[in-house]
């Protein structure tokens, strides 16, 4: 299940819209209550810190809390690439 932060901080749940507020009850209607399910996160790269930690804190009040963060190219941050060698 995808969710998108727009630039202007709107939301994207798939290919709808929705709400903040609307969005617990969206998820649930999409994840069938399913609250197990992986949500990847993604946001446009103008969408500042702090409204991106909002969404993520939201989706953890609704129970959601296996959140993938994604990037443009829609790929997995950091969990599915090795960690780099420490320095000698």
């Amino acid at each position: 299940m995808f969710l998108t932060v727009k630039a202007d901080h709107s939301l994207a749940l798939g290919e709808d819209d929705v709400t903040m507020g609307g969005l617990a009850s969206a998820l649930a209607v999409a994840t069938k209550g399913n609250r197990d399910e992986r949500i990847f996160l993604r946001a446009d790269k103008t969408v500042e810190y702090g409204a991106l930690m909002g969404v993520m804190d939201r989706l953890r009040a609704a129970g959601y809390l296996r959140i993938a963060l994604v990037n443009l190219q829609g790929e997995a941050e950091g969990s599915a690439a090795p960690a780099p060698d420490a320095p000698p």
